[in-house]
């Protein structure tokens, strides 16, 4: 009886992971995740060197003021500018992934391409990981995100809805306060922001819970007015009289307990690259393959991320207990 022995040729199988990796890897990055628009919510900044320790922030501000001078005086009003930095660390994070020998194996015997799948799934996870960031940040990392920033004001609603409550509908969904207490509340944020900077700042963009957003999206004003509370306040929210423009509303999540004493939370702020970023040295890249073991092969992905950085926190409010 004849026997035919077949030897595996890894130097075989190792080229042809990396050729489809040529593939693969691009296609991954162009798949898009449209319910994951971290890159949306603030501005990315990756002009830092990919390798940098961390990102200094300069914030500048003027001081002094005009006023009426004699010909004669020598006391000429002067104007100065402050300088303060802020510092912040970068952290390098991973996400790659692998094929193993019978999967390449398996292609190459039937002369198919390896699956884009896997790369596909570790490019999803990025965009999970960023999108977290961009909104919570990290307490390990020290890394605040969009919502809960430290240095940023934060009030409440005032309690004046059925029974004493700050909130706007109740956990049935009825409402607790009606149209124009809610649009007190949301213009509350909108002209805090711009009264409390001496008219310098202007927010254009508003973060709800997506049960609020959803609940102002469904709900009409009354029995007899089918207009929703949303379309409602989309037409007369105080930036949108101020500028003639469209104020940016948008569901996030993680907005349900961020207020003080876990209440759903309601975030102003200027969608601007001098007011708030997100740092990102590095963004999400695919490293060449590798064999890892005799039957593995490994493709790491790796990304490095300063997280959210408010330069003007003046530009920034939060409101709770909605």
């Amino acid at each position: 009886m004849n026997m035919q022995t077949h030897q595996f040729n890894d130097a075989a199988a190792f080229n042809f992971v990396i050729a489809q990796a040529y593939t693969i890897n691009p296609r991954a990055y162009e798949t898009k995740f449209p319910e994951l628009p971290w890159n949306e919510l603030v501005f990315v900044d990756t002009s830092a060197p990919e390798w940098t320790p961390g990102i200094v922030t300069f914030i500048s501000s003027t001081a002094g003021a005009a006023r009426w001078y004699s010909g004669g005086a020598k006391d000429v009003p002067k104007a100065d500018v402050t300088m303060d930095k802020v510092q912040n660390a970068v952290h390098m994070a991973a996400i790659g992934y692998g094929y193993d020998l019978e999967e390449v194996g398996q292609a190459q015997l039937l002369g198919m391409n390896l699956g884009t799948r896997k790369a596909t799934a570790a490019r999803r996870a990025y965009n999970e990981f960023m999108w977290n960031v961009t909104q919570v940040g990290d307490a390990a990392k020290g890394l605040n995100g969009l919502i809960n920033q430290s240095g940023v004001t934060a009030g409440t609603a005032p309690a004046d809805g059925t029974g004493s409550v700050t909130t706007w509908f109740d956990a049935g969904g009825n409402p607790t306060k009606t149209p124009a207490q809610i649009l007190r509340d949301f213009n509350s944020v909108v002209i805090g922001t711009y009264i409390g900077s001496n008219t310098v700042e202007m927010i254009d963009t508003v973060l709800l819970p997506f049960e609020v957003l959803a609940w102002l999206g469904v709900t009409p004003i009354s029995d007899t007015n089918s207009e929703t509370i949303l379309s409602y306040i989309m037409r007369n929210n105080f930036y949108t009289q101020q500028t003639g423009r469209q104020l940016t509303i948008r569901g996030v999540l993680g907005l349900d307990t961020a207020g003080a004493g876990s209440t759903r939370r309601m975030v102003g702020y200027a969608n601007r690259e001098d007011v708030v970023s997100l740092h990102l040295p590095m963004p999400h890249r695919f490293l060449p393959v590798y064999q890892d073991g005799p039957t593995n092969f490994e493709v790491p992905g790796i990304f490095r991320t300063g997280g959210v950085d408010v330069q003007r926190p003046g530009a920034f409010r939060y409101l709770d207990g909605i």
